[in-house]
Order: structure tokens, then sequence, then C-alpha cells
């Protein structure tokens, strides 16, 4: 179990790629001087809530432990080049005041001779505001569309109170400790939603640098921004503005961004270059560039001991039909009206019963969050329900899951399954859907919503359904079971191909080379 409180509690994305399973050992084990930190200066700096490490605060010292998402798996090769640092946020209890310089970890925390990563201490109170009360019980909420009781439902004087003392003061901390830390940097790459005023806040200190700032999460158009006080999304643009490329997720999430600029800011917009006019006279690109896997890295992997034990323990089910679904037990994935729409397959299809066995691989995910430990309750209810519904008829429970972080078995149920179920309310890219694309070899038919980003690419492949339409995902996942191997196989290599057209190496050089910037080392390419 880990001590109290955590870094990044619980924030796993989609994707299962980075995991280095050893630990390293603790950070306040490796001290550096003020002064030499001042020395090593970087050429990029990557900034982001969390790390490529977790940091814990346990038995009196800062603990690294292995972090893992979709996030951190794709910068991690440019985070290993000589001249990288990584800034992200730690909650900080009273404790540990006297222990932040062992904060600035070093190779021997990272189990990487090139990797840096500066992590930035805040009071607990301030990084549950801006982490807890705000990023995830708000933006994450309103962005991924779950809104009313069980998700963004309203903003009370306590929400506006975390905005200002929270979010806002968290970016203004995150700012200056970078330009404490650093006389001039090359180029900044800063992440997500947490992060929205940062590069404003970066503009004003390095008035010359490239800054390119990168959602993760789907963009909200005007009629769900306008969900949110004028004030703050004013803040959220004007903070994104003062990068000079603001990346994005699909072409939707352009449009909606261009769209909110013109209502909001009253900005002048060039559609054609998709670029906005800030106030300051600069041209900001709006760009898009799907998150995607890394195909050699997801190679290694299936090859690891781990993943072999893992297929070993799914042997057993080898004659059964397989539906599988692999993702954060979190309110936006919808995983309550997947389960239903199983429940539904049984009902019109007897003959399955005896066969189909839904398999769902949920990571835990924001566990102190009241809003998730309700729908966790509202879930394991639904699939009490299904379950003794149907155990006689299928001899055992139909529905089983598996409610820890074990990506091994995950990656090997996507390899052998007959089914991987993608039915999101609303999905940045989904990186489980693209690494199931490389991994399956049974082979499987993916059913996706439309509203989650791969939608685009998986499309004349996937199953597309709606999120909310429970009887057409049951139809759905009945055709995928009933479709013959030859069309599998055709719309299986369609999407693979797709996937491998465009990696997370492009995803990464493609936003470097939009900067100006090749590479880490030597003098700006602009």
């Amino acid at each position: 179990m880990r001590a109290e409180p955590v870094a990044q509690r619980g924030d796993v994305r989609d994707g299962l790629l980075l995991r280095d399973g050893q630990g390293g050992p603790g950070v306040a084990g490796e001290q550096r001087s003020s002064a030499a930190l001042a020395a090593d200066q970087p050429q990029i700096v990557i900034v982001a809530n969390r790390g490529p490490r977790d940091f814990v605060w346990e038995h009196s010292a800062w603990v690294a432990r292995p972090a893992s998402g979709g996030l951190v798996s794709m910068l991690a090769p440019l985070a290993r080049q000589p001249g990288v640092v990584w800034f992200c946020c730690v909650s900080e209890p009273p404790d540990a005041l006297h222990a932040q310089q062992g904060l600035f970890t070093t190779a021997a925390d990272q189990m990487d001779d090139q990797l840096h990563v500066r992590p930035i201490p805040l009071p607990a109170e301030i990084y549950h505001a801006y982490y807890g009360q705000i990023s995830n019980e708000v933006l994450w909420m309103l962005q991924h569309r779950v809104i009313g009781s069980n998700g963004f439902e309203l903003l009370d004087e306590q929400r506006h109170r975390a905005w200002t003392d929270g979010y806002l003061e968290t970016n203004r901390r995150v700012a200056a400790a970078i330009q404490r830390s650093c006389a001039s940097v090359r180029a900044f790459l800063v992440q997500d939603y947490h992060l929205y005023p940062l590069p404003s806040l970066l503009r004003a200190a390095f008035p010359e640098t490239p800054i390119l700032h990168f959602t993760h999460i789907p963009f909200p158009d005007t009629s769900v921004l306008k969900l949110l006080p004028s004030g703050w999304r004013e803040e959220i643009l004007k903070g994104l503005l003062g990068a000079d490329v603001v990346g994005l997720q699909t072409v939707s999430d352009v449009q909606a961004f261009l769209g909110s600029c013109a209502e909001f800011m009253n900005a002048d917009i060039d559609a054609e270059r998709s670029a906005v006019r800030a106030d300051d006279g600069r041209s900001v690109a709006v760009r898009v560039y799907p998150a995607s896997v890394d195909p050699h890295e997801l190679e290694g992997t299936m090859q690891s001991a781990p993943v072999a034990v893992a297929r070993g323990r799914l042997a057993p089910q080898t004659g059964e039909l397989r539906i599988i679904r692999v993702d954060r037990l979190d309110p936006s994935k919808n995983q309550r009206n997947g389960f239903l729409a199983f429940g539904r397959l049984l009902e019109m299809r007897p003959d399955l019963r005896p066969h189909a066995r839904f398999f769902a691989y949920l990571i835990p995910s924001r566990t102190d969050l009241n809003i998730y430990r309700a729908y966790r309750d509202t879930l394991y209810e639904t699939i009490a329900e299904i379950n003794a519904r149907y155990s006689a008829d299928c001899g055992g429970p139909p529905i089983t899951v598996f409610y820890q972080n074990d990506s091994e078995q995950a990656l090997a149920a996507m390899e052998s399954c007959d089914v991987i179920l993608v039915n999101s309310l609303h999905d940045g890219m989904n990186l489980v859907a693209k690494e199931w694309a490389l991994l399956s070899r049974r082979p499987g038919v993916l059913v996706a919503s439309e509203t989650t980003g791969v939608a685009s690419e998986a499309s004349g492949s996937a199953l597309l359904v709606s999120p909310l339409d429970v009887e057409g995902t049951a139809h759905a996942m009945a055709q995928a079971i009933d479709m013959p191997d030859a069309e599998r196989i055709a719309r299986l290599d369609r999407f693979r191909e797709r996937v491998l057209h465009w990696t997370a190496q492009d995803w990464l050089s493609t936003q470097l080379r939009d900067l100006g910037v090749t590479s880490a080392r030597g003098g700006s390419d602009r």
C-alpha cells in the first residue's frame, strides 16, 4: 500500500505501454545543490502534472515509483535525451518541507541515465484543490461530457475558491519554479488540462522561447464551455494563446477551440491556416496531433516473461467467446452501459449464454474522490444483478472483473479476445484501441463509441455505436461475434495499417518540427 499523500493519485490514462516495475531508490537518497541545478540548464522543458515517476512521502522521505500511461510513454523517448528536463507536481505533506531538495531526482531514481525530473512540491491543500476539485472533478468531467449528478454538477463557493487558490495558484507556482531553475530554455512542451494557464505565464517570463501546449482530452465546444463561468473560460483560452502552437487530438477539437476563441475572446481566426491572432499580435497555430502507441516497445513487452505468465492464466478460457474492456474505472468510460448491453446480448441470444464471457480489466483511479467511489459502487451493483440473472444458464458468472493495474494480463487479453468494447462517453483518443489493433491475434473486432477520438481512425474497421445506445451496442456485439473470419481480418488489417502509419514517434517528432526543434541538442532550428 502507498502511504499518503500520493502525487498524481491514480491518474492513469488510456494506454498501458510504460512499465518498468523495478522501482528505483528513494528520491531523498540523492541530493543536488541549488548551484548545480542552476548550472544544469535544459534545452527542452517538458511540463506536466505527472512525471515519468510518481512520488510518495513514505517513512519521512520521498520515494520514487514507476508511473504509467499514454502521456508518459509518448514523451519518454524525448525525456531520455540529454538536455531535457521534466517538471511535474507533487503533493507535499508538512513534514516534507525540509526534504524539498531531495525532490530533484537524478539518473539513479529514474532507472535511466539520461532522464531528469524536477518535481515541484505543493502544499497538500493547494494540490488537492488544483488536482482533485478543479482538474478532475470539474475540467475532466466537463470535457468528457460527464455532466449532472454523477459528474460535474455545480460550482459552489468552495469550487470558486479552489479555482483561485488551487488551480490558478498552482500554475503560478509552476511558472515561478521553472523561472527560478532555468535562465534560458530552447522550447517548452506543456501537457494537458491541468496547466491551461501556464503557456501565458511562461510567455511573460520567456518571451522568445517557443511554447507548445498539448491537450490529451477532448476540447469542449462553445455550448459546453459556457457551463464554466466566463472568467474561467477566458483564463483557459488566454492561457493557451500564450503558446506558439496549441496541439489537440482531433479535427473536431481544433474546430471547437477555434470557435471558442472567436466567440469568447473575439479573436481573429484564420480558418484556412488554422491559426488564431493573439492579443500581442502573434499568430498561434492550432494543430491536430493524434496520440498513438510505440509498436516496437509494445512488441518488446509482449515478448516479456510477465506477459507469458499472463497468457498461461488465460489458457483455460480458450474455448469461450471473450468480450473484454480495458480502461480506468471512471464515469467517462461509460462501463455501466457496456455491462447493460452485454446483459441485453445474453437476453436476446440464449444460444450465447454457455460460451460468452465478459472480462473487464478496470484500473483503479482517483479513489479518494467521492464521484469515483459512488460510480464504482453503482457499477458493481449492475454487475451483480447481471451475474445473478444469468449465472445458472451460463454455468457461472458471465462477467468477471479484474480491479487492478495488471497491464500484462490486460495486454494478453487484448491479444486473444473476440470482441473489445470501447464505449466511452467521450475520449481524447483512446490508446487501448490502438494497442489492441497491433496485438489482436484471434482476430478480434472493435466495438467503439463514435464519440471517442479514435473513431475517425477506426472508421470502416470498428463497429461504431452511440455510447448511450445500450440496445445498439448489444446488437453490435452480436454482429461482432457472428462476423466471418475474412471480414474480421480485413477490418483489423485496415485499422492496424493506420496505427502503424502514425505512431507515438510521429506524434512527438511532428510537434518538435512545428516548434522548429528537431532534437534536444544544439541551437534552435527555427
